[in-house]
Formats: structure tokens, C-alpha cells, sequence
């Protein structure tokens, strides 16, 4: 038998059909009868395309990944060895070539198959981050104006969607920075129409300053007209109901100081759509913004308030109306205007078009986006102003308290009638619903039946969706299935066209949304990030304009939910009444307190893993399921010591938009002491299986229930809170608001407000700012850089929602601005006249003063008593101490390396890889690469008394083998960073303890056991050792094991207060090491009697690590 097969493999190129691979150029390039009949938006795409494909082919074989991130490739087999083209032919053949012909049709489909994942391995992160560094560059050199840019930035991100789509698994997904999406046309932009009534607004402008020049004497109305037209012309008050809450805060003196010599109000006003606040009754929104004054402003409200009674003011505030703001701009601007047969300007259009006037103020560099905030065109929230004080002012302080984490994370799934619901907890795979096709299906057959005349009685509507409720066995699909049933069985049931209306209007995104998801413990927080997450995807995936009667519908599912199955009671706040948002903040003081209190108060093995889920949500803004969900495969960059975060989808957190899938690089937005606190934790946890979640108990696998870090939270937030202060109620969510906050203050904001409302310094925003934006800073796509960094589809989510001081930034730019007025305007309104604004070194040119110069002047005069501008506690936050936790870092090169990143290279050279490969993988340098791996190799020669390794198990090729045997359980993980750090601490502290335990324990640990021994003659070494251990770990993490009679003899209690201790009668010596609870059999009905603990590898492999990694101790002869 013969055979000849001949094979194309030609795998799914993107380009396919547009370019073909050019040999002798050694590149793709597009085939001239396709590219030269394209128009030019179709040839900028193909050439992206082409040069994307041929920079992904030499990246693949320059930085390969790993094939087990492939789909399967049996259809490319399928496709490239169709049984159609194989043809044979039957010969007589000896029975040695018949054997050799069926030995390579047998392996012929692995062997095709192994050529297949070869062909299509994926690129490496490393790989992958190169290719996005040159993909920038390749934009920035081919194309010069945005569309071109943009256009290539879509064909970039069409390039890894087919990677993904076609070769990828989902949980190892591309990362995929995506263009700018909006979903709105800009408001901003200037026409004619704009630029003549611009003008026409400096003419008026002109002639208010000859006005104010000229006039002295002004009555009470005219004053607070003048206060509306400064609000709006050089305060940016562009928005109608805004420019009321403005005028009635100043008015009624509840501005208050501010830094740097500003003054600020919290306007509190009556909002028809959106507000952060609802009436009791529910029938008004509230919406409050922070607002900074701006100095003309400054100058009016002194003179109302030298001239206006208690009163008037009574009386003013009582009249304050729609109607009165245009009286008051009109009794102000009437006099002026008609001399000179100019069109007195209505207050609508005054607000329109005045921001031609102040964007363009001396010393002003405002961005459009913050313009549009300004000018009402953009929706966004401050906090309240109770809120905004307590942010500033409040105090906190970490106290002693031991927590006991069973009491504060322990599951509660509330109780369902219901018991055939499938909860998450039973959930394997997400899959996708057919229920509402199946129920479209039912309400349409209904609806024939009705037309026909049968014999028979068929199943009522009401009794198929029943059976529904058979067959769909997901909570999700339960609560859609019997709020239906509830809605046919009322007694004036709404008609089965508007039932299936609401179906098809709330069901798809409710299963897409929640289906595989426990959301029987979700907490009220949970439920307000899915609604609000659905309604997005509804205005930006689906272009849903009409939100509210969505909101409406959800509101009806989830209070028969409520009521039903238990789940928490909201309000969905985007309903035909407007949408309340929720406005949070958690201060720089709050954040570094609850840190130190988890730090302080729970338990070694589990503390530094709680602590570092608030760290990631509070400077990356990532979702509590993000966080929740990570494993340590998605940490990229370790090696390099510049982590990032990979967002994907696996078995425990799905992704709902593209725009979810991304990548945090969090080596950016981490403070150093944070970064190095996050580095330290993943390299001493990884293990040898880094397709584990991170965020678990040290005695479990699966990821933290939801429910647990807000549970935790509550307590923590409890023990900070000084006694007498108000309460906090902070919601888990609530970091991320504060995320998205500060983040927009680093890249958009004041340096004054970055200092005074966070805690990063200068380096941290200039790290942050090409972290997240790369090399060109000053570029002016900030905004969706920031959305795509947080998993928003558009910057309008993260200034709804999340940015509550866009108006507060947007304002303290204004309150830059070098207004100059003459000395006698300053005069006529103020009565400050030339000798003070002398003695208060006000900037005077031409008889003209730079009002910036005499901030302090009016600061003081509006502020009095009060002379300086306050010092905030949050601007007294020192960086939160890791000192005890981190690593050692000078030019030593003890810890010049992670444990981890050394393990990795003695692995690496035991597989055979040569020493210089694996020192450029890891980034180590070759000299200390050669260092490591000798000190590795004589520890490994180090022999006992019996001619045996103390610290390698003999190889069965009888190689010398580098890497330490690696302890197995998951809480002694969690023991090694503590190891790390106290060992790097007493090391400095006190090297004479530290030389002498370590040679200690090399001489007496072996391979057959994890503990060290002392006969009785050496009591005092027993005990020395036992002063030294307590400094690296906690009493109750040892384990002493002895006969009673011979411990009661030698040794005071006293000396081993706290540590774990077992008796045993056959044992007459002290022997001690780190203690590891026993795993009972829980399949066993009987009770054991057996010790609940044992000696532990981690402190063999402890000091194994130490003597490869630390060149000041002495590797000699072994000791009897």
C-alpha cells in the first residue's frame, strides 16, 4: 500500500483574500486588483491589516506562548486533510514495509496536529506587549490627522478580535485597547452661528466693564444681577438649575475657605433627570457640586453682603426662582444695553454661548470634556455636601482588635422557597439561555390557538411557562419565569402582547447578564453594578434611548425578587422620575486606616491577601468580581517587576462587553511600597500551578464569596471610626468611585487638587500618566484612555457615575484665570481702594490689577474671621508603612531577586535550559544567574552523616538537581512572605542571630524531615533558637514536639508561651519547626484521636532559599 498525500495547511489569516505573503520582501502586501479598486478609508484598513499580520508571524516565533491557550485545531485538520483529497493505491508489500507504512498513518494526525500549534502558537505577554508598542509606532509614523489614526486604531482592534474569535480560549483572550466610541455628536461644535454671537457676547462684555467703571451706587438687585452675570462669564455657571443652587449657597453664606485661597460652595439644586439625592417621598432629584468661586464673583458677593440686610436676605432667598435669576440679569444689564441699542442677552443664551468668553481667559487650559460639564451638556455628580466636609475633615485611627474571620466572612445564602433552583455554587459552565426564544415561542403559539377551533383543550399559557420552570433550573431564569407567572395570574393581568413586550425589553440582558452568577448573596451594592452595567450596554451595545422604561421593568422583576426569593430591596434610579446615582468617596486618611487595621487585626495566613484586594480596588478601580476572579496566570510581567493585570473571562467572573476584556497595568498605578507589597505576595504564592485564583483562604481553592470583603469592610470601618465622629458607611463599591476620582485628578486635574485630595506625589502622577497614556502625555485622548483602563465603553459612564469632582476641577481651572480690572472698578464694587490693594502686594500695571494677586485679600475679607486657607486632614495622610513588609532593596544581592524569580531559574536549569536563556527570560543579570545557580549546586552536594543530600531527593537519572522541593499546601505560601520580610529584618538587625540559625538549621534540617532537633545537653541553643524564630514568625506558627517529663525539666513554660505543642513519649529530643494543620478525612463518621498538627516543608525550603540567595553565609562542610 501507497500512499501520496499532499496537505496545504493554510490557517484563517484576517488577511485572507486582501494579501498574500511577498517571499522576497518577506512580507504581506496587498494584491493590486483588491487595493487599487478600494476607496482610501479600505486602503488604509488593508495596509494596516498587512503590516499587522507580518509583525504578528515574526513576533510569534521571536516571543512564542503557550499552545495550551489554543482552541482546539481539529478543524483546521478537518479543512487542510479532507477525506476527498487522500487517494491510494494497493500494492503487495513484505510485511516490514506494511508495518512501517501503518506506523506513519498512525502518527501522522498527532504529528499534523503538532504542526498546526505550531504554526498558530500565541504570542507570549512579552510578545504581546511589543506588538502594542509597535503598533503605536506604526500609527504615529503612517498616519498624520486623527481619522486616519482612528481608523487605524479599528483595524488594530479588528486584528485581535480574529485572534481571539478564531485561536484563542476565552479565559486567555488578547487584552484589546479599544478606539474611541462616542455615542453622542460633540455639542461643542463651532460654527458660524457660534462665532457671531461669541462676538456679540464680547461686545457686551465690553461694555459691562465701562459700566462697572463708571458706577458706584447699585441696588440690591442690580448687585445680584451682577453676581449672575459673573457667575456665568468668568465662573463657568453655565447650567440653569446649577447657576440657582450657586446664587442660593452664596447668598445665604454657606460658602466656605478652601485651598490655596479659593472658596467654594456645595450648590445643592433641584435636578429633573439625574441627581445623587431623592426627596423622601420620592418625587424630587437633588444633585450637589462642589464649585469653586471665581474671583469677579469673590468681588460682588462682598459688596451684596457689606450692602444686603438679614432680611433682605430672608427675602431674596424665599423669592429665589427661574423667573428671578432673569429679572436679576435683566435689572443689571438693562441700563447698560439700551444706550447703546445693544441686544440685552436672555440668561439661556448668555449661559450657551459664554464659554466662547471663558475658555479663552488668560492662564486658562480647561479640556472640552470638562467645558461640556460646565455647560450642563454632560451629567455628572459631586458628593453631598455633609460628604464632601467629612472627606476633607475626618479623622481615623486603626486600633488593636483580633478578628475572628469565621464571624465576618461567613457565607450567608439567604433562603428560597424554591428548592429546585440551581444556585452558583452548583454552576459548572456558563451556557447560553434559550428561554426567551422558547417563551416568544409559548406567547406566539398562544396566540394561533386562539384562532383555531380544536378538539381538544390545550395547555393555558400560564401552564407552558410553568413547564419553563421545569426545564430552565438557573436562579436567573427562575426569577424572570415565575415574575411572568405572577404577571398572568393578577386578577387584571396586563395583556400577553405587553407581557411579551417587557420580555423581550429586560430578558435578553437579564440572562446575559446574571445567568451563572450567585447572585443569591449579592448584596444591595452587587445589584446596583448590574443594573447599572445593563443599562449601559443598553444606551452604548444596543442604542436604547429610552432607558426608563427599562429601569421601570427591572424595578418590577426585582421587588417580586425581593419578596420571592429574599434578594436585598433597591431602587433602580433611571426611571421615567430620573436616575439617582449613588456619590462616594473614601479619603486618602480612610484608605491608609483600613489598611493598617486589616494589617494589624487579622490573621498572618490570610491578612496580606485581604489587604491587598482593598490595595488593587482602591488605586486600580477594578470591580469586586475582577478582583475576586484573578489567578495568578493572569498577572503578566513578573520577571520584569513591572506587573499588569490581565481582565478576562473564566469559570467564576464573566465578561460582559469587549470593553471589560483589558489590561490594568498596575505597575503604574500602585505606589512603589504597594507595588512592591503586590510583587512580594504573588512571587512567594504562585507555586508551581499558576492557573490558581489568588483571593482565597489559605485552607481553600475557590475564590472569596462576594460577599466577604464587604463584610470585613464593615467591621474595619467600624473599629477606625474615632469615637463621637459620624458614622461611616462606605460600600465596597465605593473604591472604585474613588479609583475613577483620582485617576481623572491625576490626568486631568490641578496639581493643587491632586496634593490636597489624594495621596500621590509627583512621581506617582507622572508614573501613572505614561502608564496609562505611554510616551505622549500631553496627548488629548485622556478621557477614553481612562475608560478603557476601568472597562467603561465611553467616558460619558465614568462622569455619570464615578467622577465626582468633575465640576470642582472643571471650576478651580477657571478660578486660574489673570483677570485684570481697573483699580477704580475693584473700588466701585468692593470699596477696596488703592492703599490696601498696595499694602497687599497686589499686582498693579497701567491701573489695571491682576486679581489673582489679591486672592489672599479677598480670601481673608469674604472668610473672616478666618486668615488662611485650612489644612484638610486628608492633606495630612503619611504613605501607608509597608516597611515590615517589604523587601530588602539595596545593591546586595541578598534579595536582589524574588524567591520566586530564583526557583524559576534553578527550574529552568534543571530542564536543560541553558543558564543564559533562562537569566534573559527572567531578567537577571548573567554574573548573578552564575552566582545563584553555584551556591544551588554546592547546596545540593551538601551531604549528611549517613553519605545522603540533606536538601535534594536523589534524581532517578542520577542528575544533580538545583531547585528546592517546594512545599504543596497553599497556607504555607501564604507563611513566606512573612519568612522573607522578618528574615531580611533580623538580618539587618542583628546578623550575629541570623548567621547563627541559619547554620543552625543546614546542619541539622534533612530532605526526610521538615523539623531540627536538639538533645537535651543543648537546652540553651534549643532555647536561643526559639528567641529567633518568634521573630520570624508568630508563637502559634511553631510546633514543638517532646516527651512532657523532658521539657517540664529543661525549659520554663514561659520560654514557648503561644507555641503549638504536642507530646510524645518516643521522643527524647526537643524538635521544632513550622507548624501545618493536619487534613482530617471528612468522609470519616469517626472521630480521630490523632494529632491535629505536623511539621511543615516550608522551613526546609525556607533555609534552603536563603543559603542560595544570601552570599554572606558560609556554604562549608557539613556538621555532625
Amino acid at each position: 500500500m501507497e500512499s501520496q498525500v499532499m496537505l496545504k495547511l493554510n490557517t484563517p489569516k484576517i488577511i485572507d483574500g486582501l494579501a498574500k505573503f511577498d517571499g522576497r520582501k518577506k512580507k504581506y502586501v496587498p494584491y493590486p486588483e483588491i487595493y487599487n479598486k478600494s476607496n482610501e478609508v479600505e486602503k488604509l484598513w488593508i495596509s494596516v491589516l498587512s503590516e499587522l499580520q507580518t509583525l504578528w508571524e515574526q513576533l510569534q516565533k521571536e516571543h512564542p506562548g503557550n499552545i495550551r491557550f489554543l482552541k482546539s485545531t481539529s478543524k483546521f485538520f478537518e479543512l487542510a486533510a479532507p477525506v476527498e483529497s487522500l487517494s491510494f493505491e494497493f500494492k503487495p508489500y513484505s510485511q516490514q514495509e506494511f508495518n512501517r507504512l501503518q506506523l506513519y498513518w498512525s502518527s501522522y494526525p498527532s504529528n499534523f496536529h503538532y504542526q498546526v500549534y505550531e504554526r498558530l502558537r500565541p504570542l507570549s505577554s512579552v510578545g504581546y506587549q511589543k506588538f502594542h508598542k509597535q503598533c503605536n509606532t506604526l500609527i504615529a509614523k503612517k498616519f498624520k490627522t486623527k481619522n486616519d489614526r482612528e481608523q487605524a486604531s479599528i483595524g488594530i482592534t479588528d486584528f485581535i478580535e480574529f485572534q481571539n474569535q478564531h485561536f484563542m480560549l476565552a479565559e486567555h483572550f488578547y487584552p484589546i485597547v479599544h478606539p474611541p466610541k462616542p455615542t453622542k455628536p460633540n455639542p461643542l461644535t463651532v460654527n458660524r452661528v457660534w462665532i457671531k454671537q461669541g462676538k456679540k457676547l464680547k461686545q457686551v462684555i465690553r461694555a459691562v466693564h465701562d459700566h462697572w467703571y463708571q458706577t458706584k451706587e447699585y441696588s440690591s438687585d442690580e448687585i445680584l444681577g451682577w453676581l449672575i452675570f459673573s457667575g456665568i462669564v468668568y465662573g463657568g455657571i453655565n447650567e440653569g438649575n446649577m447657576l440657582k443652587g450657586w446664587l442660593t449657597a452664596l447668598v445665604d453664606k454657606e460658602y466656605k475657605p478652601f485651598i490655596h485661597e479659593r472658596t467654594f460652595v456645595s450648590a445643592r439644586f433641584e435636578q429633573e433627570y439625574y441627581g445623587n439625592e431623592r426627596s423622601k417621598n420620592g418625587k424630587t432629584l437633588y444633585n450637589t457640586k462642589q464649585i469653586i468661586v471665581d474671583l469677579v464673583s469673590q468681588c460682588w458677593l462682598m459688596r451684596y453682603h457689606n450692602q444686603a440686610s438679614s432680611q433682605g436676605i430672608k427675602k431674596t432667598l424665599g423669592q429665589l426662582s427661574d423667573e428671578k435669576l432673569k429679572s436679576y440679569l435683566e435689572s443689571a444689564l438693562k441700563p447698560v444695553l439700551e444706550p447703546f441699542d445693544i441686544k440685552i442677552p436672555t440668561l439661556a443664551n448668555l449661559m450657551y454661548y459664554a464659554s466662547y468668553h471663558w475658555e479663552m481667559l488668560d492662564n486658562v487650559d480647561i479640556d472640552q470634556a470638562s467645558v461640556t460639564v460646565l455647560r450642563g451638556r454632560q451629567n455628572t455628580s459631586g458628593l453631598k455636601a455633609f460628604d464632601f466636609e467629612k472627606l476633607l475633615s475626618q479623622n481615623y485611627k486603626a486600633v488593636k482588635r483580633t478578628y475572628n474571620l469565621k464571624d465576618i466572612i461567613e457565607l450567608n445564602i439567604h433562603e428560597s422557597d424554591d428548592t429546585d433552583v440551581i444556585t452558583s455554587k452548583k454552576k459548572i459552565t456558563v451556557r447560553k439561555s434559550d428561554l426567551i426564544a422558547h417563551l416568544t415561542h409559548d406567547f406566539n403559539l398562544d396566540k394561533e390557538l386562539k384562532k383555531k377551533r380544536l378538539g381538544y383543550k390545550p395547555p393555558t399559557l400560564s401552564q407552558r411557562v410553568e413547564k419553563r420552570c421545569n426545564q430552565y433550573k438557573d436562579l436567573s431564569e427562575h426569577i424572570l419565569l415565575h415574575w411572568i407567572l405572577s404577571l398572568l395570574n393578577k386578577k387584571k393581568p396586563p395583556s400577553n402582547k405587553s407581557i411579551l413586550k417587557y420580555i423581550k425589553a429586560i430578558g435578553y440582558e437579564w440572562l446575559y447578564f446574571t445567568m451563572a452568577q450567585p447572585i443569591e448573596i449579592w448584596e444591595e451594592e452587587d445589584f446596583e453594578t448590574l443594573y447599572e452595567d445593563i443599562l449601559e450596554y443598553k444606551a452604548v451595545n444596543r442604542n436604547n434611548k429610552d432607558l426608563g422604561y427599562s429601569a421601570k421593568l427591572f424595578n418590577r422583576m426585582h421587588s417580586f425578587a425581593s419578596g420571592k426569593y429574599q434578594l436585598p430591596k433597591i431602587r433602580i434610579e433611571c426611571s421615567e422620575k430620573g436616575r439617582r446615582v449613588r456619590s462616594e468617596l473614601i479619603s486618602a486618611q480612610a484608605y491608609n486606616a483600613i489598611i493598617k487595621q486589616i494589617l494589624g487585626s487579622v490573621d498572618l495566613l490570610e491578612r496580606d491577601m485581604l489587604a491587598l484586594i482593598f490595595i488593587l480596588a482602591y488605586r486600580t478601580g477594578m470591580r469586586k468580581k475582577e478582583i475576586l476572579g484573578l489567578k495568578f496566570n493572569d498577572i503578566e510581567c513578573l520577571s520584569q517587576s513591572q506587573p499588569s493585570i490581565v481582565i478576562r473571562p473564566n469559570r467564576y467572573r464573566s465578561t460582559k462587553t469587549q470593553g471589560s476584556i483589558r489590561r490594568v497595568p498596575v505597575f503604574a498605578l500602585l505606589k512603589p511600597n504597594e507595588l512592591t507589597f503586590f510583587l512580594n505576595f504573588i512571587q512567594s504564592n504562585i507555586g508551581t500551578n499558576p492557573n490558581r485564583f489568588i483571593f482565597t483562604l489559605s485552607s481553600d481553592h475557590q475564590p472569596l464569596h462576594d460577599h466577604a470583603p464587604l463584610q470585613l469592610l464593615k467591621r474595619v470601618l467600624k473599629d477606625i471610626t474615632i469615637k463621637d465622629d459620624p458614622e461611616i458607611n462606605h460600600t465596597f463599591h465605593g473604591f472604585r468611585h474613588t479609583a475613577i476620582t483620582n485617576l481623572s485628578l491625576v490626568l486631568m486635574g490641578h496639581n493643587h487638587l491632586i496634593r490636597s485630595l489624594t495621596d500621590y506625589n509627583e512621581e506617582d502622577v507622572l508614573r501613572i500618566k505614561h502608564g496609562l497614556l505611554g510616551e505622549h502625555i500631553d496627548a488629548q485622548d485622556h478621557w477614553y484612555a481612562l475608560a478603557g483602563i476601568i472597562g467603561h465603553l465611553s467616558p460619558d459612564r465614568s462622569f455619570e457615575y464615578y467622577n465626582h469632582i468633575a465640576t470642582l476641577m472643571a471650576t478651580y481651572k477657571l478660578s486660574e484665570a489673570d483677570i485684570k480690572l481697573p483699580t477704580k472698578t475693584i473700588n466701585n464694587i468692593t470699596g477696596i481702594d488703592y492703599k490696601q490693594l498696595s499694602n497687599n502686594q497686589a499686582i498693579i500695571d497701567n491701573k489695571k490689577v491682576s486679581l489673582p494677586s489679591i486672592r489672599p485679600l479677598l480670601f481673608r475679607c469674604i472668610n473672616y474671621p478666618k486668615r488662611k486657607s485650612p489644612v484638610f486632614a486628608i492633606e495630612n495622610v503619611t504613605a501607608q508603612d509597608f516597611s515590615n513588609l517589604a523587601s530588602n532593596k539595596n545593591n546586595e544581592f541578598f534579595m536582589r531577586y524574588g524567591i520566586n524569580t530564583v526557583q524559576q531559574l534553578l527550574c529552568l536549569s534543571d530542564m536543560g535550559i541553558s543558564l543564559t536563556e533562562a537569566a534573559t527570560t527572567l531578567n537577571i543579570s548573567r554574573d548573578d544567574a552564575e552566582a545563584l545557580a553555584e551556591r544551588a549546586y554546592k547546596i545540593s552536594n551538601i551531604i549528611n552523616t549517613r553519605d545522603k543530600s540533606r536538601f535534594i531527593k536523589a534524581d532517578l537519572l542520577e542528575r544533580v538537581v538545583l531547585t528546592p522541593l517546594r512545599p504543596q499546601e497553599q497556607r504555607d505560601y501564604r507563611l513566606l512572605t512573612h519568612l522573607n520580610t522578618n528574615g531580611s529584618i533580623l538580618r539587618t538587625k542583628s546578623n550575629d542571630d541570623w548567621q547563627w540559625f541559619m547554620k543552625t538549621c543546614y546542619q541539622k534540617i534533612s530532605v526526610s524531615k521538615a523539623y531540627i532537633s536538639f538533645p537535651k545537653s543543648k537546652v540553651e541553643d534549643f532555647k536561643r533558637l526559639i528567641g529567633i524564630a518568634t521573630q520570624l514568625l508568630p508563637a502559634k506558627n511553631w510546633l514543638i514536639t517532646t516527651d512532657d517529663k523532658l521539657i517540664d525539666t529543661s525549659i520554663d513554660k514561659d520560654e514557648y508561651q503561644g507555641m503549638r505543642y504536642q507530646q510524645n513519649l518516643s521522643v527524647s529530643t526537643f524538635r521544632i519547626g513550622i507548624a501545618s494543620r493536619e487534613v482530617r478525612d471528612l468522609s470519616s463518621n469517626c472521630v480521630s484521636t490523632k494529632n491535629t498538627w505536623k511539621y511543615s516543608p516550608l522551613f526546609r525550603f525556607f533555609i534552603h532559599m536563603m543559603l542560595i540567595m544570601d552570599d554572606s553565609l558560609t556554604i562549608g562542610e557539613d556538621e555532625p
